[in-house]
């Protein structure tokens, strides 16, 4: 066999010899050839359409980049994904390997001319390899606008407290090849869209939310211009918490469009239309048609506290018959007729800073939380009688701007009749109640919450205690209170509000130390604060917050830089900026010195014995009320 080897091998010509040789060497340097190359689509293209390039490293196991220069004129974006492929040949005995990465770009030009894009390069084990730059031509595009983009308010001038919304459009032309006689509806123009490479902004979570549940945008077909569009929209709620115009975030559509169709026959396509030609589009609505108004300034109510609508106002009260110092329930509800405004952010109206309440009425400081049920907002808040001499709940009065009339309006509810029985002291030794002043309240009010009364007429059904009945009547009272003076003692070390005022500023720099973002910060400055004045944490808003340091003498000074950081939260989160944590920091310092003399009262207690009577109660829409005057 050997012998026939050398005969065959004698026989090749000098020629066939160096061919052969040549051959050897180049596959040889194929095995081992390292670099980069770069392939544009096209050398020419249009203004702020997208050019595809293709960077492919040949060779190299593992490496770093690509990178390209930045070029005036020019956007150069990486696509997500890369291909990897390998070869292997065998050719005379002699494995041959190739190993390629392919990985897209896109070339954006910003305007027209001739451009060079820079070399694309990468570094692999202390080398660097580049590509040869190439050549990009930017010609005029034609008249005929294929697709645009655009975000329009609705309605298109807002004010804060309102709600409404922001839509994307997207409008593509409608298309029809001349040659097939086809023309696309408009599911055929979306599926044009290349949802991957798109970037949405604000609208991502929208769309995605339709996508998981099978929709997508419709398109409704529009004359624009005297040309055929397509409009599909996309829209999401928009409830402004600051003035100007609202960021829409980085919103750019990619849409493959069709230059010529055609007819794939093969067996397993068959009559199936597919793009012959297209052009890559990249669309970026010109501007966010919205605009954030302020509110005026002059005819603003004292009891406005930031509505925005049309508002009704019905108010329930029960029990309509109670002895002084019983809770009363009042239900408000606030009913939107306008159907723009923005309920989560609606506050309770203020009882409190009403002079007709504040005369014959306890009424608790704390913010109350509310419940939204479809365009109204309910309230709960628990009220107290001073004296028996108070014969109705007055009316409610809630003050909110109305958008259509651009004026400040107040409602007023009708006064609710009640019957307020009078609470008397006995004494052990008295045949009779004990007279008294009955234009004084009839009972003991004490910080934190109001003494259990009895009415006159329960006390004069009692029977009086005799001297014989003495020791027995009183020993066990107290020794009771007594055990209650002890057990009051264990309850205030236990009390949660204390601690809570205790470790607020170690749960606020915990939050401080893993959290970046505005509304985070905002939610722990507020709980902050409520935990140092002793403030219900829930419903409470920047207002509570800044009422309850001026409550408490905190320097006017501080709580106007309070003010100032709360906004500055409110803003960073409606433009998705942050906060610095050192200024939040810094402040929760301050705060905790000038808070550090607040003494809390003990909690107010009902008549079974469950904190916050005074507060919140559950929506009790049933009962004797009024509506709306």
């Amino acid at each position: 066999m050997n012998e026939t080897r050398t005969n065959a091998s004698n026989r090749m010509s000098p020629l066939q010899h160096i061919i052969a040789l040549l051959t050897a060497l180049a596959l040889s340097s194929c095995a081992f050839a390292q670099g980069i190359t770069a392939q544009i689509s096209s050398p020419q293209g249009f203004p702020n359409e997208p050019v595809r390039v293709v960077v492919k490293v040949l060779n190299l196991e593992s490496f770093d980049g690509p990178f390209v220069d930045e070029t005036e004129g020019l956007e150069i974006k990486r696509l997500p994904g890369e291909q990897t492929s390998s070869s292997f040949t065998n050719i005379n005995g002699r494995n041959i390997s190739q190993r390629t990465v392919a990985m897209s770009f896109e070339v954006t030009a910003m305007r027209e001319g001739s451009f060079e894009i820079p070399p694309f390069r990468v570094e692999a084990e202390g080398k660097t390899y580049r590509s040869q730059p190439l050549r990009l031509k930017v010609v005029p595009a034609d008249a005929t606008v294929l697709a645009m983009a655009r975000i329009v308010g609705e309605p298109s001038a807002i004010y804060v407290g309102q709600r409404g919304a922001m839509n994307l459009e997207i409008l593509v032309r409608r298309y029809s090849d001349q040659a097939l006689g086809i023309t696309l509806d408009e599911q055929s123009m979306w599926s044009l869209v290349d949802m991957q490479s798109s970037s949405w902004g604000v609208f991502g979570p929208k769309l995605q939310e339709m996508l998981s549940q099978n929709r997508r945008p419709r398109g409704d077909l529009r004359v624009v211009d005297g040309v055929e569009y397509f409009v599909y929209t996309v829209s999401r709620p928009f409830e402004p918490i600051a003035m100007g115009t609202p960021s829409a975030g980085d919103v750019r559509i990619r849409i493959e469009y069709p230059l010529r169709l055609q007819r794939d026959n093969n067996f397993f396509q068959q009559n199936r239309l597919s793009l012959a030609q297209s052009r890559t589009l990249s669309v970026r609505p010109a501007s966010v048609d919205v605009s954030v108004l302020p509110l005026p300034e002059g005819g603003r109510p004292a009891t406005w506290n930031g509505a925005v609508g049309d508002f009704e106002l019905l108010v329930v009260a029960k029990p309509l018959e109670v002895a002084v110092g019983d809770p009363i329930t009042l239900t408000m509800r606030l009913t939107d007729r306008s159907g723009a405004a923005s309920l989560d952010g609606l506050q309770a109206p203020a009882l409190g800073s009403q002079p007709r309440f504040s005369a014959g009425f306890r009424v608790p400081e704390e913010s109350v939380a509310g419940t939204v049920e479809a365009r109204s907002k309910i309230f709960t808040q628990s009220i107290r009688a001073l004296s028996e001499t108070v014969r109705e709940i007055p009316s409610v009065e809630f003050s909110f701007f109305d958008p259509t009339t651009g004026e400040y309006r107040t409602v007023q509810s009708a006064p609710i009749a009640i019957k307020v029985k009078p609470s008397a002291v006995v004494r052990v030794d008295a045949d009779v109640p004990v007279a008294r002043d009955p234009s004084k309240p009839a009972f003991t009010k004490v910080e934190g919450g109001l003494l259990a009364n009895a009415s006159a007429a329960e006390c004069a059904a009692r029977d009086t205690a005799t001297g014989g009945m003495l020791v027995l009547g009183i020993a066990p009272p107290l020794a009771f209170l007594a055990l209650g003076a002890i057990g009051a003692r264990m309850r205030g070390a236990r009390d949660p509000r204390l601690q809570l005022r205790a470790r607020a500023l170690a749960v606020l720099e915990d939050a401080l130390a893993t959290r970046r973002d505005a509304a985070s910060i905002e939610d722990h400055m507020l709980a902050y604060i409520a935990g140092r004045t002793g403030a219900r944490p829930a419903g409470f808003a920047r207002r509570d917050a800044l009422e309850a340091l001026a409550a408490h003498a905190v320097d006017a000074q501080l709580v106007e830089q309070t003010d100032r950081l709360l906004r500055q939260c409110e803003r960073a989160r409606y433009h998705g900026e942050e906060i610095d944590p050192a200024t939040v920091r810094d402040l929760a310092q301050r705060l905790e010195s000038a808070t550090a003399g607040i003494v809390l009262a003990p909690s107010a207690r009902d008549e079974s014995g469950h904190a916050g009577a005074d507060s919140t109660s559950a929506a009790d829409a049933t009962g004797n009320g009024s509506a709306a005057a």
